[in-house]
């Protein structure tokens, strides 16, 4: 082949990827294949998302809607602030999540009870997958190793730390992916090269909890989470995904969900967990079981346009249910996806919208007050 015809594929390839990357007939094509979308997710970045004409701007850096103060430029618009306002009578607590509102995918924090909303991280690199602490105090999250990561790239991530003000962030393990805390604040249980490890924040010391190419799992492990007693939640594929708990001597694992399943965590105070089914209305639902039992329950699947469920949380007082949904696309890192907040045992159309922009708004977490 010579070179003019070889630079004549590589303009149509290149302008083939254009298209199918920047228009929405493009995009709506390849989300009907989901391997070529996972390809190309990792190397090519969202889209700028669209703001609403009511987002708030400030050159000065804060501005203020009614009793809201908002930091930072195109954070919030009069909906979402609307919004907070009216969970201060039900809710005092903070949520913070990951979003590309401001174009990239940035750490946000509501303080509920004060009525204060405000960006955490301001950076070319990509923050999600954000966690509080046990005991309000501290958020980790996971930072990119480069500018543009898709999360489905495992071994491109750093575990930091900061103060749940936002401030003294560090970097406290290189290399780790989906970290979650202990139940007693000391360390976290994460992922590093299809192995769950254990750190002692006290004195940096890492422990291999299971390899997952060893018995019992012995498939592609992810969203470790450990309990009081020693047990891991732990989604594994071995052909289509499913997800399960791993005993306290890692001898055995069980799986509590039917296959194509994913996004397992524990319910505190609760010998339960919840994760995410692929079935339900919008494609998925979220699903409540308990470790042992072949009965499962339907824990929210929304009615309406919104009820592509991901990312399920519950607070640390077991009492609220906060998530992301989106009308259509799955892919976690560009897909339109809105957070959602829910007391449980209340009737659904109790559930609370909290986020209204075209951006990518995931992986949240809501700490109450309880004091």
């Amino acid at each position: 082949m010579t070179v003019k015809r070889i630079g004549l594929v590589a303009v149509c390839v290149l302008s083939t990827v254009v298209v199918l990357t920047t228009t929405d007939q493009g995009i709506g094509l390849l989300e009907r294949f989901p391997d070529v979308t996972r390809l190309y997710t990792r190397w090519i970045p969202p889209s700028q998302p669209e703001l609403a004409d009511d987002s708030v701007h400030s050159a000065s850096g804060l501005a203020t809607q009614g009793s809201y103060e908002v930091t930072g430029s195109n954070e919030i618009n009069e909906t979402e602030a609307d919004t907070f306002r009216q969970l201060r009578k039900t809710l005092n607590g903070r949520l913070v999540w990951s979003s590309n509102r401001s174009g990239n995918h940035e750490l946000y924090l509501a303080d509920i009870s004060t009525g204060v909303v405000r960006r955490l991280t301001d950076n070319r690199y990509v923050d999600y997958f954000s966690r509080f602490s046990p005991d309000g105090t501290q958020i980790a999250f996971l930072r990119s190793r480069r500018p543009w990561v898709s999360f489905r790239q495992e071994g491109a991530w750093d575990l930091y730390l900061m103060n749940s003000d936002g401030t003294e962030e560090r970097r406290v393990v290189e290399r780790a992916y989906h970290p979650t805390w202990t139940p007693d604040g000391s360390g976290f249980v994460f992922l590093r090269r299809n192995k769950i490890f254990h750190i002692d924040l006290s004195t940096g010391a890492e422990q291999l909890l299971q390899d997952g190419s060893m018995a019992p799992i012995e498939g592609r492990m992810g969203d470790p989470e450990i309990d009081s007693e020693g047990r891991l939640t732990v989604t594994v594929r071995r052909g289509r995904q499913r997800v399960g708990i791993l005993n306290s001597t890692r001898t055995e694992w069980t799986p509590v969900s039917d296959p194509g399943a994913c996004h397992i965590t524990w319910m505190p105070g609760h010998d339960s967990v919840l994760w995410v089914s692929g079935e339900g209305r919008g494609g998925t639902r979220i699903m409540r079981g308990r470790p042992g039992s072949i009965s499962s329950e339907v824990l929210i699947d929304l009615p309406g346009e919104l009820s592509h469920e991901y990312f399920p949380r519950v607070t640390n007082d077991s009492k609220w249910l906060v998530w992301g949904a989106t009308a259509e696309g799955h892919e976690h890192d560009r897909a339109d996806y809105e957070i959602f907040i829910w007391r449980l045992g209340t009737p659904w159309a109790s559930a609370t919208r909290v986020t209204y922009v075209s951006a990518n708004d995931q992986w949240p977490d809501l700490f109450i007050d309880v004091s």
